[in-house]
């Protein structure tokens, strides 16, 4: 199926967008597959099974279908040429003399930078549905599970986005009128907060997962790795998000130091600079959306964790 991405919004969409008698909207197309084309698809968890379509539960997409379902699962930056070079200061540890066994010390150095925008990983589920079986075969609805409104300044870039979502992992895109509001999609991404205090890595982990559904024996292993480091470095409590399933934890450091990650696709932690408070007002997509300059993404690669704690301290000392 094709995976080309799409530029911009086709003008086919957007007429039909005209259209619609509301301004909620959701991105789906609907299909009618035959059992031999039912294979092609066996990507996403559809088969047949004695004789019967089966299909996935929602989820989000393989983020190697394409550039766009990548950005869902791992955001993407955007380097901001057209605006004047920030400075930008990075420290890391290095060897004493050359020689770990000696100790470590810190390195500094300050470099002019562009500024990057950072979008977030949205994680929207694609939803499968059979909507008919006849014997022409199956008529199936495939949707994106976010509601977009045409009233908010940014719909065109988010509409394009959920476009291409579909367009890699379905070959098709389309456009519906959505049934649900804004407001209801609004209390799904919505996060509630919760400060836990300092403990034990095992009091900590058993707080957090207190209650929680859907995190598997390796997610949870590495939420007990992720805070037993944190713990080191000596936070003043600790921070989980909940929205029906754990989705962040991390560690506070100060009203305006908060450490962070997804445990579900935890594939960097984030260092937040702005006032706590603020921050916990956010829901999940915004809390990660616009400039770089109040928050560090530090990816899981080799020396992610002595990068994370050079970085509190500089930013511990400065605040000192």
């Amino acid at each position: 199926m094709p995976k080309r991405n799409l530029r911009a919004v086709p003008p086919r969409v957007l007429e039909r967008i005209a259209s619609f008698e509301q301004d909620d909207v959701v991105v789906a197309c609907v299909k009618l597959l035959r059992e031999e084309d039912v294979a092609r698809y066996a990507h996403l968890g559809m088969k047949l099974l004695g004789g019967a379509l089966v299909t996935p539960p929602p989820a989000v997409p393989d983020p190697a279908a394409g550039k766009y379902s990548e950005a869902n699962v791992h955001g993407m930056a955007r380097v901001r040429r057209d605006l004047p070079m920030i400075q930008k200061t990075f420290s890391f540890d290095s060897p004493n003399w050359g020689d770990w066994s000696r100790g470590s010390h810190e390195v500094s150095h300050t470099r002019d930078v562009y500024r990057r925008d950072y979008y977030p990983p949205k994680e929207v589920e694609l939803v499968v549905e059979i909507l008919d079986t006849n014997a022409n075969g199956y008529s199936v609805k495939f949707e994106i599970n976010q509601v977009l409104s045409r009233r908010t300044k940014n719909f065109n870039q988010e509409l394009l986005y959920n476009l291409n979502i579909l367009q890699e992992n379905v070959g098709a895109a389309d456009v519906f009128p959505s049934a649900a509001t804004l407001a209801d999609y609004a209390a799904t991404i919505r996060v509630d907060w919760q400060i836990l205090p300092p403990g034990t890595v095992d009091e900590v982990v058993r707080a957090m997962l207190k209650g929680i559904r859907r995190i598997t024996p390796e997610q949870e292993a590495v939420m007990r790795d992720r805070i037993a480091f944190m713990a080191k470095l000596k936070p003043e409590a600790y921070i989980a998000g909940n929205d029906g399933f754990l989705r962040y934890f991390g560690a506070k450091f100060s009203d305006e130091l908060v450490a962070f990650e997804n445990v579900r696709y935890g594939n960097a932690i984030y260092l937040m600079f702005e006032s706590w408070p603020e921050l916990s007002r956010r829901s999940r997509v915004e809390l990660l959306n616009g400039p770089r300059d109040s928050f560090e993404r530090i990816e899981h690669r080799k020396g992610w964790k002595a990068r994370l704690a050079a970085l509190i301290r500089v930013r511990r000392r400065a605040s000192a």
